[in-house]
């Protein structure tokens, strides 16, 4: 039987409006994929490149990060308005519409692999299993994003740099295309990936209307988590794909949190950067793929 068209829905908490899209499958015999997109990008990431096995046999599921379009926030937002509290349950609420019942796999990318490591921490009792890409413990980065992350926590000049940086990026996807080259280091690699433009076009939309003061007060977010604290609370199996010249998250606190899991394993690639999917592309698809076939 062939998949339905995507559904968008949308769940609330504590003023954030949080867009989930869900791909049903009547013809599904596998567990259920939730994947959550990294920072700047869109609930639309996932889809060009979806392999076709997840395609066929599995129901999946995209939840959007808080602060990108189509999700909203009701207000100004402050200090208080997201915690690894809040943000937990920003993901367990879309979840809980779209999959009221049984296992799942939960997979992210870069702050989508925080998401979903925040959530088995305090929800851990339905996730089948964890794959984390480029994903992290504690939130300050380096490369492009470490820098976004210096003229977010500025005022006037750097608040400035930041805006200015954000609405060039939102004029066209061409500059979009270049900001990804900083996030890669097999970059001829990135550019031969014949899903590189679909993607972009794809997301593009949503990010040229991210609210930029809202990304602004989330790159500043992510300096305070840590979720460090919490790593023994998580014994659910979690894969960790990591390339060794990643230029945004350190490869050695990636290899180091997952040493430190209870039941976690580590995929290293090297000479690639943090798009993992797109730099080493057959040797991830073998991954991902294998590891929801082994916890199925």
């Amino acid at each position: 039987m062939a998949m339905s068209a995507p559904s968008l829905s949308f769940t609330t908490h504590a003023r954030h409006r949080i867009a989930s899209l869900a791909y049903r499958n009547p013809g599904a015999d596998r567990l259920p994929v939730v994947w959550i997109h990294g920072l700047t990008a869109s609930l639309h990431f996932w889809e060009p490149a979806m392999y076709a096995e997840i395609r066929r046999q599995r129901e999946w599921f995209s939840i959007s990060l808080p602060l990108h379009h189509p999700s909203t926030y009701a207000g100004e937002f402050t200090a208080d308005s997201l915690n690894e509290e809040i943000f937990a349950e920003l993901v367990a609420r879309p979840i809980d519409s779209l999959i009221p019942h049984g296992k799942f796999h939960l997979v992210g990318y870069s702050l989508g692999g925080f998401a979903c490591l925040n959530y088995a921490a305090k929800y851990p009792e339905r996730v089948a299993s964890i794959i984390s890409i480029g994903g992290f413990m504690t939130g300050r980065a380096r490369g492009l994003e470490g820098v976004l992350q210096f003229f977010a926590r500025g005022h006037v000049l750097r608040k400035a740099v930041f805006h200015g940086s954000w609405w060039l990026m939102q004029r066209h996807v061409v500059f979009l295309k270049l900001a990804t080259l900083f996030y890669a280091r097999r970059w001829r690699q990135l550019l031969r990936y014949p899903y590189l433009d679909p993607t972009l076009r794809m997301i593009f939309p949503d990010v040229r209307h991210h609210p930029v003061a809202g990304q602004r007060a989330l790159f500043r977010y992510l300096l305070e988590m840590n979720l460090m604290d919490e790593i023994d609370d998580i014994h659910l199996p979690v894969l960790v794909i990591a390339g060794d010249r990643d230029p945004i998250i350190p490869y050695d606190h990636q290899r180091a949190y997952a040493e430190r899991l209870g039941n976690g394993t580590f995929l290293s690639l090297p000479g690639v950067g943090h798009v993992a999917f797109a730099e080493a592309p057959d040797a991830f698809r073998e991954a991902v793929l294998s590891w929801l076939a082994r916890y199925d």
